[in-house]
């Protein structure tokens, strides 16, 4: 079985590379686009909004609350085009 999937890379992975303003678990959209066999898959993740990672994480800072977002959850910050090298934050 085969996956169509839109890829995502951190700061990192793209040619400016990773910025001050740019959080730990900041994402970038891309244009990439390819199919992959099922079982490369490693794990699961979610990518949210900004403003749905926002909430989510002052809902966890409450007091009295030790939670934090998982590892495997990220925050959509722009997009970044890989033939262009070029990214645009929404932030």
């Amino acid at each position: 079985m085969v996956v169509r999937v839109k890829w995502f890379y951190h700061p990192e992975e793209t040619k400016p590379g990773r910025r001050p303003s740019d959080g730990k678990q900041s994402l970038y959209r891309s244009t990439h686009v390819d199919e992959n066999d099922v079982q490369t898959i490693s794990h699961k993740c979610e990518v949210l909004t900004p403003e749905e990672f926002k909430r989510r994480s002052q809902t966890l800072d409450t007091p009295g609350t030790r939670t934090s977002l998982s590892d495997r959850v990220f925050c959509c910050i722009g997009s970044y085009d890989p033939n262009n090298e070029t990214l645009q934050t929404e932030l």
